[in-house]
């Protein structure tokens, strides 16, 4: 159970969108000096995860939220609120680098996501870990079909964690097998619709 709990930590969403930088410039596609690079990572880390996740401990410090695992699904509307506004905010940031468009689609799609999961969670308690993951997935997907070898690691690597983080997810009990499916694969989807639609 307390690896399952690790497991769902590491493995949480907020992450994403600095584990994605972090891709980025490993691939060497979105280089720039090293002091850049630091810049850029410390700038993702800090507006899409630091931030947010203060914002979320005063939460549950004011006991706007019963708790950080966010059980109950009124306890998600606030910060999945919080987190399309800063997300939308390091989108604007990027869009002003060209060299970062594949990160400003990979936003673009979080956002979207995101957005849905808010309105869902009104009516069902879908899993925002699988719906990341599937987010995730697909974006490395078509980062591979355009540069075939470079990422197909990270895709291989990204399919082989969204299925442990979907079991430590089940193993908590914290979603049913349905939830978890259904989150994947509306991740997944949202991403290869949003990909498409752009290419018209």
């Amino acid at each position: 159970m307390k690896t399952a709990r690790i497991i769902s930590i590491i493995g949480h969403p907020i992450f994403h969108p600095t584990w994605m930088m972090i891709i980025l410039l490993l691939s060497g596609l979105t280089r720039f000096t090293p002091g850049n690079d630091l810049s850029f990572l410390t700038i993702t880390f800090a507006i899409t995860f630091l931030v947010p996740a203060l914002i979320i401990v005063m939460m549950k410090r004011w006991h706007v939220i019963e708790s950080f695992e966010m059980e109950n699904r009124d306890d998600r509307l606030g910060p999945l609120f919080i987190m399309i506004m800063f997300l939308y905010v390091t989108l604007r940031f990027f869009n002003k680098i060209q060299l970062f468009s594949i990160f400003s689609f990979y936003l673009t799609t979080v956002i979207v996501v995101t957005i849905l999961a808010f309105i869902i969670t009104f009516f069902w308690k879908i899993s925002l870990h699988a719906l990341g993951w599937g987010n995730l997935t697909a974006c490395l997907f078509i980062m591979t079909l355009a540069s075939a070898r470079l990422y197909l690691p990270y895709f291989i690597g990204s399919i082989i964690i969204s299925g442990i983080v979907a079991a430590a997810r089940l193993k908590l009990e914290s979603h049913s097998n349905a939830q978890i499916y259904s989150g994947f694969a509306m991740g997944f989807a949202t991403v290869i619709i949003i990909y498409f639609v752009s290419l018209f």
